[in-house]
């Protein structure tokens, strides 16, 4: 009697930690559709794509400021601005949570946050240096890059491939 009452409780717990699971899962989601679709989020203006990002930017920057990013290479701007600008935008433009250009990056095949901002500074420097941003090169060598990393660590990973028969425990 006392397993029976085991299992029952334990089966309870189960379902209530499932449950709450979904919940979760489904209330971030709402967030999330509702956000992707906001042009401000705690009144920050959120842009729409990179063009969009660039002109904002452009508009929060102070002259001073731009001439500096400019005395820095290209290949050595995102890493050098990565946890200043890019840690404003990722909280400002609310990228973790889901906004209109965290989802417009997706939609793009840019999924990681780290490279949406490596990619919105790198733009942004292109812009200063009036160069073309190249955004589909620049989306395509970020997806390329992500999935060479994956690649490797799929190579370097070791897999089982016979675990032997199971043996079924019983008490």
């Amino acid at each position: 009697m006392e397993n029976k009452f085991k299992c029952v409780l334990l089966f309870c717990l189960f379902l209530d930690f499932n449950y709450a699971q979904s919940f979760d899962t489904t209330a971030y989601l709402k967030k999330y559709n509702e956000r992707i679709k906001m042009s401000r989020i705690d009144d920050i203006y959120i842009p729409k794509n990179t063009e969009d990002a660039m002109k904002e930017l452009l508009r929060l920057t102070d002259p001073d400021g731009r001439t500096k990013i400019l005395s820095v290479p290209e290949d050595s701007i995102a890493s050098k601005l990565h946890f200043s600008l890019g840690r404003w935008m990722l909280i400002n433009w609310g990228f973790e949570e889901g906004s209109r250009i965290s989802h417009y990056y997706k939609e793009n095949g840019v999924s990681n946050f780290d490279d949406m901002l490596d990619l919105l500074i790198r733009s942004f420097y292109r812009t200063l240096a009036q160069k073309p941003i190249k955004e589909k090169e620049l989306f395509d060598w970020y997806i390329s890059k992500r999935k060479k990393e994956h690649d490797e660590k799929i190579k370097k990973s070791k897999v089982i491939k016979n675990l032997g028969p199971v043996k079924k425990h019983m008490e």
